[in-house]
């Protein structure tokens, strides 16, 4: 990603939250023309910086969970487990952080793809790993995801 958000972007961006609040709308509010706005965010859009996507609240689905999963890793082995586990099914999002854990990434599971399964099928593919621990999504206010399965 190459594209830097201005102050212009951001303005525009905590407009889109909904999705599908009109350009029309957006430009009212930000002082633009809708051209602008619309040429905008498609620049962002093209460059990579943004993303307009559905989320869902998990616990509005029937027999879907989701976790927090930190992975340890050998120290030379970071960039390219990151690569794996972002492969790896039922991923919503994984990043490298600092801390006690050298990747953080959130995964869904259901009735047919399980953490048991992720576990026997998935976690080997994952070169490196050292270690890992689970927390489970147990109740949130305001937690939504990608769906992925």
């Amino acid at each position: 990603m190459s594209h830097k958000l201005d102050k212009t972007d951001i303005d525009i961006i905590r407009k889109l939250w909904d999705g599908r609040t009109p350009y029309s709308e957006i430009a009212e509010k930000v002082d633009l023309t809708t051209n602008t706005v619309r040429n905008r965010v498609n620049r962002l859009l093209d460059s990579g910086a943004l993303q307009i996507i559905s989320l869902v609240d998990p616990n509005a689905v029937e027999n879907v969970s989701s976790a927090f999963i930190g992975f340890k890793v050998l120290p030379q082995n970071v960039n390219q487990a990151l690569d794996q586990i972002m492969t790896l099914k039922g991923m919503v999002g994984a990043s490298i952080v600092t801390g006690r854990f050298d990747i953080m990434a959130v995964f869904m599971f259901n009735d047919e793809y399980t953490y048991n399964r992720f576990l026997e099928e998935e976690l080997q593919k994952v070169e490196g790993l050292l270690s890992m621990e689970t927390f489970f999504a147990v109740g949130s206010k305001t937690w939504q995801l990608r769906y992925v399965l």
